[in-house]
């Protein structure tokens, strides 16, 4: 009986002891204001619109892939500053034009005749040129080499890493609403140049 009670008045002490709570306190003034931080460093210049960690489009405009798969294009002249942004601080995200809609790649590219074929792309600096390489993986045909397919564009968007990370909930499978986040237009477009490495 002794054991029951005292079991019984230690729960109803613990019980006691959680449910009590004092006066939080009153907050406090706000603290002194800091200095302001040192101004960071400049991007790299842009020359004609390009780079400076500004996003812009490229377009390739209506190509048709050869049997082998492979489409390589690319812009020219670039700074010694742009190179260095396009090579490590530009995400690159490319898009193909067919029956009218814009289909990521990587991906699958629907085409006419309910043609189907996969496509990858690698990208870098070569000298003074950026480039974009799109390459075939895959096909709807029973065939050993690549179809030709014709593609209404293609464009490569090239956007500051920075851009890419604040943007998290932009569907950047979507050219529209790529190009939307980014306030680019087909006004802000360059025209590509096949490229064939040097």
């Amino acid at each position: 009986m002794f054991k029951k009670l005292l079991f019984g008045i230690c729960v109803c002490f613990v019980a006691l002891l959680v449910s009590c709570k004092g006066d939080d306190g009153a907050v406090g003034p706000a603290g002194e204001k800091g200095a302001k931080g040192d101004t960071g460093a400049a991007g790299p210049a842009g020359q004609d619109g390009q780079g400076g960690g500004a996003a812009g489009i490229i377009s390739v405009g209506s190509v048709t892939g050869t049997g082998t798969g492979d489409l390589s294009f690319g812009i020219d002249n670039l700074t010694a500053a742009q190179q260095a942004l396009y090579d490590t601080s530009v995400v690159v995200m490319v898009y193909a034009k067919s029956l009218g809609a814009w289909w990521p790649l990587p991906g699958s590219v629907q085409f006419d005749g309910d043609k189907v074929s996969s496509y990858t792309f690698v990208h870098g600096v070569d000298k003074t040129s950026f480039f974009v390489e799109i390459i075939a993986t895959g096909w709807s045909e029973d065939q050993a080499a690549p179809p030709s397919r014709k593609f209404d564009d293609i464009r490569i968007v090239l956007i500051p890493a920075a851009s890419l990370k604040l943007s998290a909930e932009v569907n950047w499978k979507s050219y529209e609403e790529t190009i939307k986040a980014l306030g680019l237009t087909d006004r802000t477009v360059k025209k590509a140049f096949l490229f064939k490495r040097k």
